[in-house]
């Protein structure tokens, strides 16, 4: 449970959003669906 603790928090410091709010759950899953086809991070952008 720590790590998954961990990891929402240093989505949190990362990004501003809170990944418990649904208006921002709802933002962070659509940028990972949208750089999936970019192929990010593996290819620089």
């Amino acid at each position: 449970m720590r790590a998954l603790t961990y990891r929402l928090e240093r989505i949190h410091q990362l990004t501003g959003a809170r990944p418990t709010h649904p208006a921002h759950r709802y933002m962070l899953q659509t940028a990972v669906i949208g750089a999936r086809p970019l192929d990010w991070p593996a290819t620089s952008l």
